[in-house]
């Protein structure tokens, strides 16, 4: 009889096993894309009011270059260039969305755009889901200067974050994103983001709506390719590349931020 028991026992431990490995397989699988087509980095949307503070207390293209991309939350790297049209000088930050090291416009999308301006008062200016922003701040104008010095005018522009440089920028990026620093940052983000939204109203909304050709060709590829699962935008979900790496298994233990446990939601997800 005891051993009877213990055999349905284990034929019983057997089928709980069975039923509950589905479950685990189909956690660990990554986003919907409708998940993962809502949150901010899939939308290309940026902490505006901290990419401007970045802009005035950086003191070199490098210093800029790494701290937006601190602040992004996107798969793709954000590219800085510097040119000079009627309006001045204008620093432009770009996603590389085909991952080639180099802005252009017809697969690329830009973010944002900082114009000098006369007595330090410059503007920013937002493009695609950032469209709803366009201030005016004062400050030091270093790194305008910077930029004209040291110039080497490639394709025309004054300064292009250099494509052998994106490499050593992309490991620091994935390094940083591994760190309490970018936690904080993320809360940064999602309460920027919300006053934004309760600020900016139906144009908020609107501008996510006014999406580039090259972000539309972005995203339909990473749905057609199942690419976005493995996208590192999700990070305030349980999914998130941080998940599959050996630092995200050390910290599954924790609270809901990119694969320690997914107690937060996603951007946009209710």
């Amino acid at each position: 009889m005891g051993t009877k028991f213990k055999r349905i026992g284990i034929q019983a431990m057997s089928g709980t096993m069975a039923m509950t490995l589905p479950a685990i397989a189909a956690c660990s699988i990554g986003p919907t894309y409708e998940e993962w087509a809502a949150t901010d980095g899939a939308a290309g949307r940026i902490n505006l009011d901290a990419v401007q503070d970045a802009f005035k207390r950086s003191k070199s293209a490098s210093d800029f270059e790494r701290e937006v991309n601190e602040i992004y939350e996107g798969d793709g790297l954000i590219l800085i260039l510097a040119k000079n049209d009627e309006n001045g000088l204008i620093v432009e930050g770009w996603e590389d969305l085909n991952n080639d090291s180099n802005a252009d416009p017809e697969n690329d999308d830009l973010l944002f755009s900082i114009t000098e301006g006369q007595d330090n008062n410059h503007g920013m200016r937002g493009y695609g889901a950032n469209g709803y922003y366009n201030n005016g701040f004062g400050g030091s104008g270093f790194l305008f200067g910077y930029l004209v010095g040291s110039a080497f005018v490639p394709r025309g522009y004054y300064y292009h974050t250099p494509p052998t440089a994106a490499p050593g920028l992309k490991r620091q990026r994935d390094m940083y994103r591994r760190t309490s620093r970018y936690r904080s940052q993320v809360s940064t983000n999602s309460k920027y983001f919300s006053r934004q939204k309760s600020f900016a109203g139906s144009k908020y909304t609107s501008s996510g709506k006014n999406v580039s050709n090259a972000r539309e060709k972005y995203m339909s590829t990473q749905k057609s390719t199942g690419n976005f699962k493995s996208s590192s935008t999700g990070v305030r979900s349980s999914w998130g590349s941080t998940s599959r790496s050996a630092y995200g298994s050390r910290g599954s233990r924790g609270g809901g931020f990119r694969g320690y446990g997914g107690g937060q939601r996603i951007i946009g997800v209710s």
